[in-house]
């Protein structure tokens, strides 16, 4: 893979976390009949609480990630906790969980325990999958470490193996994307068979999700069918194998791919973004229509910051690629 390509699918992946995210923030919460009702299909960014292109604690955390990984060069637990909790933002729509992990982590319990107690078995919510796309960059040739690096980057906040089990499976998914040459079709039946060669025996809920996502690419699309074996909730197990039926749906154009989750409703800004990693990892940040790009908001820690950090974890992903081909 040329140095060019890598450096798009890495900004790729991380801006299409952003805008996914920014698309679907409007109508979060919306069911499907209700975006119909308002708005018929949302096709373009719409005015959102924080402002029109503005990103939620999905791409915030994404960002706190790739933050970690590029000082450090590895997973550090203590120095990604840190990294939350310096960036945390209430504004942005964080979780009743999310907050209460942030603080404990901020009153000094350790990145292992904080999110342990939580919900009395630790949250399966979808919120280590929303912000992994950094890891599944970085890391795409080299999957033991993607796994490994995914699962202690999901168990900061998310320790039930659905929740940090759904968060690797999507980190591997975005891992194989970024390894797709663009150009060549893609082949969903290997895609999958590969995501569920990863599946453990505590998260095994999801090799079923994954039938159901070969099953219904097989059939033409319906919405009603694609929500009801999927799901478009806030769990991790009713939303990643959602996001990766959108792409695997659409794999070749990042607007269609992005569309289908938001339109679904529900829980719209996280299936989006992990759609939107998933399609921007395999087609590069300029397959994000530069409309979208345009009006991402750009203030600190904005548009232009997250490219930059797209430009600098592809040099993180580019060294491990040449350390194991030596």
């Amino acid at each position: 893979m040329s140095p060019d390509l890598l450096e798009s699918k890495s900004i790729g992946a991380l801006l299409g976390t952003f805008t996914g995210d920014a698309l679907g923030m409007p109508v979060e919460g919306y069911t499907y009949e209700m975006i119909v009702s308002a708005y018929g299909q949302v096709t373009e960014l719409l005015p959102a609480r924080l402002g029109l292109g503005t990103y939620t604690d999905d791409t915030q955390l994404m960002i706190g990630v790739a933050e970690s990984l590029i000082e450090c060069g590895v997973f550090k637990g203590e120095h990604m906790a840190n990294r939350f909790v310096a960036n945390f933002d209430s504004q942005r729509g964080y979780g009743r969980g999310a907050v209460e992990v942030i603080y404990r982590l901020s009153q000094g319990v350790p990145w292992r325990s904080a999110g342990a107690k939580l919900f009395g078995g630790g949250s399966f919510g979808n919120g280590g999958a929303m912000r992994i796309a950094p890891v599944g960059v970085m890391y795409f040739s080299d999957t033991d470490s993607l796994l490994d690096t995914a699962e202690k980057t999901a168990k900061i906040t998310h320790t039930h193996p659905l929740g940090w089990g759904g968060a690797v499976l999507q980190a591997l998914a975005i891992g194989l994307s970024a390894s797709s040459e663009p150009a060549t079709p893609l082949d969903t039946d290997s895609f999958l068979n590969e995501l569920v060669s990863c599946i453990q025996p505590e998260w095994e809920a999801y090799q079923h999700k994954l039938e159901h996502v070969r099953e219904l690419l097989s059939q033409p699309f319906d919405e009603d069918e694609v929500i009801e074996r999927l799901g478009n909730d806030i769990s991790t197990q009713g939303s990643v194998p959602t996001a990766i039926y959108c792409f695997l749906h659409q794999p070749d154009s990042f607007e269609d791919a992005v569309l289908t989750a938001v339109n679904l409703g529900g829980d719209t800004d996280t299936i989006g973004a992990m759609t939107g990693a998933l399609s921007g990892a395999r087609l590069g940040y300029e397959a994000i229509p530069p409309e979208w790009r345009d009006q991402l908001e750009n203030g600190q820690s904005g548009r232009d910051y997250v490219m930059e950090l797209g430009k600098q974890l592809a040099e993180h992903a580019s060294k491990i690629l040449t350390g194991l081909r030596n």
